[in-house]
């Protein structure tokens, strides 16, 4: 039993002794400012992670995030774009990056100090486990966009024939939440289409309905969108969304079909 309780105890400064040194780590990388963010243009990711530690972590791999906002377990990274928009507040914080202009550098001591190997296009960050985790067969992890891992193909199909498409890979059909994600569709093959847009994973089935993601989550980046164009209130027209290659949705009638398709890891 003392044996036991010995080992505990070890155990127990162990550990600290650790999480001390990852706290002095993000202590010296980011800056603790008296503002906040009210605005979701310039969001590049958002979850909820127990730990603000663990939100730290994710902003410090990311090479676009500037920004954290960490409240009620809610962890949301901002781009640069964020920096005109920031609010002064007496009561709330945000977190900025210290070295943001030397992030390459950065992005590599962190990896190297926490023991992972992302840089590789074949793996990614999971926030669930908070490891580096290998892309499925066929999908690849885009600089841009660190947190999961992507597949396309070309080929005409609809909504119905997309998200099946994507399960037969062992993906689900594309879920950008974020104006990062969003953006990446232009930036990434702006010369595939003329005016390119591809289906999204976000259905609707009666007039009035928000549009949501699978996990419940409202589908934000909308622009004078959704009207249902062609439909009344009593009839459903466009069910379905579309991402515009200016990264806004669009509202589209389910059966309309696209040449391209972009899977994601679920």
């Amino acid at each position: 039993m003392k044996e036991t309780l010995r080992f505990i105890i070890c155990l127990g400064f162990y550990i600290k002794k650790i999480w001390s040194s990852y706290s002095d780590q993000f202590d010296s990388t980011f800056i603790v400012k008296n503002f906040t963010l009210t605005t979701y243009d310039s969001l590049i990711f958002q979850e909820i992670l127990i730990d603000k530690f663990l939100c730290l972590q994710k902003c410090s791999i990311d090479p676009y995030c500037l920004y954290i906002q960490y409240e009620g377990n809610n962890c949301s990274l901002y781009s640069e774009d964020a920096t005109n928009k920031l609010v002064f507040s007496n009561d709330k914080i945000i977190y900025q990056k210290s070295n943001y202009e030397n992030q390459p550098k950065l992005v590599m001591e962190n990896q190297n100090y926490w023991n992972v190997s992302c840089i590789n296009s074949t793996y990614y960050w999971s926030s669930n486990t908070s490891s580096c985790k290998s892309c499925k067969t066929g999908f690849i992890k885009y600089s841009e966009l660190p947190f999961n891992c992507y597949h396309n193909q070309t080929g005409w199909r609809n909504f119905t024939e997309s998200k099946s498409y994507c399960q037969s890979k062992g993906g689900v059909l594309f879920r950008p939440k974020t104006e990062n994600e969003r953006s990446f569709l232009y930036r990434r093959f702006p010369s595939i289409f003329p005016f390119l847009r591809v289906s999204v994973d976000s259905t609707i089935t009666s007039v009035g309905q928000e549009f949501k993601w699978p996990d419940g989550s409202n589908v934000v980046g909308f622009e004078f969108q959704p009207n249902n164009w062609l439909g009344s209130e009593s009839f459903l027209n466009e069910d379905c969304l579309e991402l515009l290659h200016n990264g806004y949705f669009n509202d589209i009638p389910c059966s309309f079909s696209y040449g391209l398709t972009i899977c994601q890891q679920q």
